[in-house]
């Protein structure tokens, strides 16, 4: 990595950052999730860079996926167990951060602290040649040694400019058969939980990735180019298109309906059970990891 990159990347860490800590101090009991959000945003662009995906606002058993539409009228209760997940970019160099709130109760402290202390263990594995399956499974071994379940099929992931899962996954459990190189920038996720310790796709949410064109045409092909000089190929949202025109979100469906853009699924623990999560990104030195987002 040379030090141009390298400063793209721990400037987009330092607004991620500030932009999460915004998302936690704005996160209260009768706040919209919408309202947290763009408040998030608002911190990303002031800094004079750019959200690298939609923030994820996930509440109680869903784990990611989920962000606010326009006119979306979910509020934060008290006891709710909040993941907020940002991503920041900075001409497509990336950092991804994310954290869990206990809106008003302190009852489930310990499922937030095994998020948070299993990935201060697997910060401290990484260094050029560890196995992921190591790091995975000193991520299961504290979630465990609290009593919980880390999500077996969420994970960390390495991360490239304009690439937000670049190709190796850094799991939470014990597989997997990638390495750790020098100079990667790695997302690490731990993800840990009361209920079963998988995942299943719930509804499509409302953050789209765009696919290959589709032999799009007319207005059609104009959307969506409009969309990719904007967002590049990371997650978006129909509400950054609200600027093209009064029929974005009909251009938007068009898209999906010709596979020319794809909707995640907002995913949920197998069991309806809790889950949390906490998130740095890392550079991989010779000597281990600098965290970026810290």
């Amino acid at each position: 990595m040379d030090a141009k990159s390298k400063r793209k990347y721990i400037k987009a860490g330092r607004i991620a950052k500030k932009a999460l800590e915004k998302g936690k101090e704005t996160c209260k009991a009768g706040k919209s999730y919408l309202s947290v959000v763009d408040k998030v945003e608002k911190v990303i662009h002031k800094y004079g860079a750019r959200p690298a995906f939609p923030v994820n606002i996930s509440v109680n058993d869903v784990g990611a996926h989920y962000t606010p539409y326009p006119g979306d009228e979910k509020y934060f209760e008290e006891g709710d167990i909040v993941k907020i997940d940002v991503g920041v970019h900075l001409d497509g160099f990336i950092a991804d951060n994310a954290l869990t709130v206990e809106i008003g109760t302190k009852r489930h402290d310990d499922l937030i602290k095994a998020a948070e202390e299993s990935l201060d263990i697997a910060i401290k594995s990484i260094r050029p040649g560890v196995k992921t399956k190591d790091i995975g499974r000193n991520i299961e071994s504290v979630i465990e040694s609290r009593g919980f379940k880390p999500i077996s099929n969420l994970s960390g992931h390495s991360i490239e400019r304009y690439s937000l899962h670049s190709g190796l996954s850094v799991p939470n459990v014990p597989k997997g058969r990638g390495r750790i190189k020098k100079g990667m920038v790695l997302a690490i996720e731990p993800f840990a939980t009361d209920g079963k310790g998988k995942v299943r796709n719930g509804e499509n949410s409302r953050i789209v990735k765009l696919e290959k064109p589709r032999n799009l045409k007319g207005e059609d092909k104009e959307f969506y180019n409009w969309v990719k000089e904007r967002f590049h190929h990371l997650p978006f949202t129909g509400r950054w298109c609200r600027s093209y025109g009064d029929d974005y979100e009909y251009r938007l469906k068009r898209l999906i309906r010709f596979n020319a853009a794809m909707t995640y699924p907002i995913l949920v623990e197998a069991k309806g059970s809790l889950v949390t999560q906490r998130e740095h990104t890392v550079i991989v030195t010779s000597k281990g990891a600098k965290i970026i987002t810290n």
